[in-house]
């Protein structure tokens, strides 16, 4: 799907030539002649970014950019300013007033381009990472795999979640699941760090689950150091009561009071060695399918493609 640019300014001709420039690269455009009707096309198109002449009447660039960022709604809406060639102090003026980056007239086309595409490019994975754990969410992890196979370079995917995390949750409250999901995210970078290689990738699809790319021979080197020190840092998180019973008492999805194990972790590993997968549908599929083997383990284990491991 192409990103919409609104151009606001006040020149037929420019806004012509940009509209030109910008469809040709591939993206959607929309104009605008002045800055009060650059605020109302903001409302009814929602762009996904706005390239804002600072001289115009009605009403200016900076004007126009401060109400914008006024605006909850668009506070993270890319702007980029366009100022005279010897304007330094309009360009100090609309990085102030919140602009994204700016660019001089007269311009150059590739500049122009590249500019708006790294912005973009920031903005998409930006709104890609999750809150939580600051790491790459599903769209990355996509990227990263189709890469690697239009590549064809042997890889593992290693599909990481927590058993009886909810119950937990339920228990010991928001505030501390989120420490839960915290620790795991930080866990998995560090065994990573150690054990891994610099182009291996993490992910985080959502909740309780993971996934890390890595080289082939890494795999099963990495599952073995998260599952041990998971399972040993994981007690700090319960009380003494709930660590001497080895359970927490809490109910289940049908709102049925049960007993549930201390948390453990399980890995299902997907190989493209072994499994000659092409497609990401199927190899999330099939590495969710391997992950769903490792929990029938009932303790914290790996599944590499058909074959179990545990500890």
């Amino acid at each position: 799907m192409a990103f919409t640019i609104l151009v606001v300014d006040d020149e037929l001709l420019l806004r012509e030539m940009l509209k030109d420039i910008f469809t040709i690269a591939g993206y959607n455009v929309i104009t605008a002649e002045d800055g009060k009707e650059g605020l109302e096309m903001i409302e009814k198109h929602l762009p996904d970014f706005v390239i804002l002449d600072g001289s115009m009447p009605v009403m200016d660039g900076f004007e126009t950019l401060a109400q914008i960022r006024k605006n909850p709604k668009f506070i993270n809406l890319p702007v980029m300013m366009f100022t005279a060639l010897s304007g330094e102090s309009e360009q100090i003026k609309g990085l102030n007033l919140g602009a994204d980056d700016y660019i001089t007239k007269p311009f150059k086309t590739p500049i122009l381009l590249t500019k708006v595409k790294n912005i973009l490019d920031r903005k998409k994975k930006s709104m890609d990472v999750n809150p939580l754990t600051s790491l790459p969410g599903n769209l990355s992890i996509q990227e990263n795999v189709e890469k690697r196979v239009a590549a064809k370079t042997h890889f593992s995917l290693l599909y990481v979640d927590l058993d009886n995390f909810k119950s937990f949750n339920d228990k010991y409250g928001f505030y501390n699941g989120d420490e839960i999901i915290k620790f795991t995210a930080e866990l998995l970078q560090k065994t990573v760090k150690k054990y891994g290689a610099i182009s291996d990738f993490i992910g985080h699809i959502g909740g309780d689950d993971f996934v890390i790319i890595t080289e082939t021979n890494n795999s099963i080197i990495l599952a073995e150091n998260i599952i041990k020190d998971f399972d040993k840092e994981i007690l700090k998180f319960y009380n003494e009561e709930d660590l001497k019973n080895g359970f927490i008492v809490s109910t289940d999805r049908n709102n049925n009071v049960q007993k549930f194990p201390i948390m453990t972790i399980s890995i299902g590993i997907i190989t493209t060695d072994v499994a000659h997968l092409v497609h990401f549908a199927e190899i999330s599929k099939r590495a969710s399918e391997l992950k769903k083997l490792a929990k029938k383990n009932n303790k914290s284990s790996y599944v590499f493609e058909r074959r179990k491991y545990s500890r």
